[in-house]
């Protein structure tokens, strides 16, 4: 699905005016590089609409999606992302949304944070493309790394999908907030001990075994 910093990157390598120097340090944070023409390379395939193109062709293999929605790079990206992002890739593609609108969540009723509630979430998913979880505290570092102390909240879960069987343990509670003097609070979903491992190895116990 792409990136919007992957847009600006594009733009800023054909327009070296002195006063985007805040948007250049933003794109060379994100891409390592100065943005420049021939320096682009791959950035060009993340261009939202260039990786969209890429990315709708019918696949019979499913697309499984992690996502999350912390920040990196000190939060100097989010001004230029669409929605929620993990510091890199907006929520809209790193859950396979149809549409590049800025959303918060890959679900409808359920928040990055395990809040079961009206959510900003996609209308609509690419054929085949499963978010199986996200992490509120997760930056883009965090999610491919190794990082511990995120926890993880299962969103498409207990179903087999392309012979693989997606089954991460869940729990339910409810939490009150300092505010809330009454009743039994809002309803949380959680992975329980996801904060002890990191995702990616979450992600390889849970579907290898």
């Amino acid at each position: 699905g792409g990136t919007e910093l992957a847009d600006l990157a594009v733009s800023l390598a054909y327009n070296d005016s002195w006063y985007n120097w805040p948007l250049r340090a933003a794109v060379q944070a994100f891409t390592g590089i100065e943005p420049e023409p021939d320096n682009l390379g791959v950035v060009n395939d993340l261009q939202t609409n260039v990786a969209r193109n890429l990315s709708v062709a019918p696949n019979s293999i499913p697309r499984l999606r992690y996502v999350g929605g912390g920040s990196s790079y000190g939060g100097i990206t989010k001004p230029f992302i669409s929605g929620t992002d993990d510091g890199v890739v907006p929520t809209h593609s790193a859950c396979g949304a149809t549409s590049a609108n800025g959303i918060d969540s890959c679900a409808g009723n359920l928040s990055m944070a395990g809040k079961v509630s009206s959510q900003n979430g996609p209308a609509g998913l690419y054929y085949n493309h499963y978010p199986i979880l996200m992490s509120e505290g997760a930056n883009h570092s965090d999610v491919i790394n190794n990082q511990t102390g995120n926890i993880a909240v299962p969103v498409v879960n207990n179903t087999v999908l392309g012979g693989l069987q997606i089954d991460f343990a869940s729990r339910t509670y409810n939490q009150r907030a300092w505010w809330q003097l009454w009743g039994s609070g809002d309803r949380y979903v959680e992975v329980p001990g996801s904060n002890q491992t990191s995702l990616s190895n979450l992600l390889y116990t849970t579907l290898n075994n």
